[in-house]
């Protein structure tokens, strides 16, 4: 009886984070889509779309995913699957968000050293890998660099719309929630069943290739990965190169909403971003 008591009890806390979780993206979600339907109908769709697009856009991608909210990378994943960002803006927001692991860090206050250490070297990394895939995919599509407007109507297969229906915004950003919410509570009670000390342990201590496998769990959606692998950090079993790693590449929901899209444009962002963290935190553990 005590023991269907506890299970009930760990099931209510993962309904619950996972509730919160959501809850805190869905505002700037919510934004991001009624902005994209105002632009859409009342402006000049090139204006924004060439700033986001060109060489401007990985340096505001990296002082963006700056912010300690994983919300900005579901907000970056949501322009890119309508063309408004490059993929090299893109990549730089993923690898420069922190989500929770500023926050964790500054509760320790001996660890603020590592915090500027972290976001110094975030910034770089964002930024060196950001304009690579930036200029790779401007000199492979330079001939096609100016972007097509895609009505967000379009893409949702709903009927082209004259003017601004916040229902049909309101409507469209649920169904995203909705879909973040079964899938962050699957990967919450995986995680919950397999523990912290199991997933430390499989993270391979001391190898060389520790920030590969960082880097690996970090792929995890979801602002609960950055926790654990900071945590993880914090009692010793992860270096500094591969929690780097891990954090660059943990982008929060931004994962989940590129998933919408499954192309091919999606699965490289999703592998450029694996292998410049990958790569970087390899380094760093080397130099440091």
């Amino acid at each position: 009886m005590e023991q269907h008591h506890d299970l009930s009890h760990d099931l209510l806390h993962i309904l619950t984070d996972t509730f919160r979780d959501t809850l805190e993206v869905f505002p700037l979600l919510l934004l991001v889509y009624v902005l994209l339907e105002l632009l859409e109908h009342r402006l000049d769709v090139s204006r924004y779309t060439r700033l986001l697009t060109g060489p401007a856009g990985p340096l505001i991608g990296a002082i963006a995913g700056c912010i300690p909210q994983c919300g900005f990378s579901a907000a970056a994943a949501t322009l890119f699957n309508y063309k408004r960002v490059s993929g090299g803006a893109l990549i730089a927001v993923f690898l420069a968000t922190s989500d929770e692991a500023i926050p964790v860090l500054l509760a320790h206050p001996d660890q603020l050293p590592t915090v500027f250490k972290l976001l110094s070297c975030k910034i770089v990394i964002a930024l060196f890998w950001g304009y690579c895939f930036w200029f790779i995919t401007w000199m492979r599509y330079r001939r096609y660099h100016a972007v097509q407007p895609i009505l967000m109507t379009e893409e949702c297969r709903h009927e082209k719309t004259e003017t601004f229906s916040f229902l049909h915004v309101l409507q469209h950003t649920l169904c995203i929630t909705a879909y973040l919410f079964i899938t962050m509570l699957v990967i919450h009670l995986v995680t919950d069943l397999l523990g912290q000390e199991r997933i430390g342990t499989l993270l391979l201590a001391d190898s060389i290739w520790q920030p590969v496998l960082a880097a690996l769990a970090g792929l995890i959606p979801g602002c609960g990965t950055s926790i654990l692998l900071t945590s993880l950090f914090l009692q010793g079993s992860l270096s500094f190169g591969a929690v780097t790693a891990g954090l660059c590449s943990s982008a929060g929901f931004g994962y989940l909403v590129l998933f919408q899209k499954r192309n091919i444009r999606t699965a490289l962002a999703i592998l450029c971003t694996f292998l410049a963290a990958a790569v970087s935190g390899m380094v760093l553990d080397l130099v440091l």
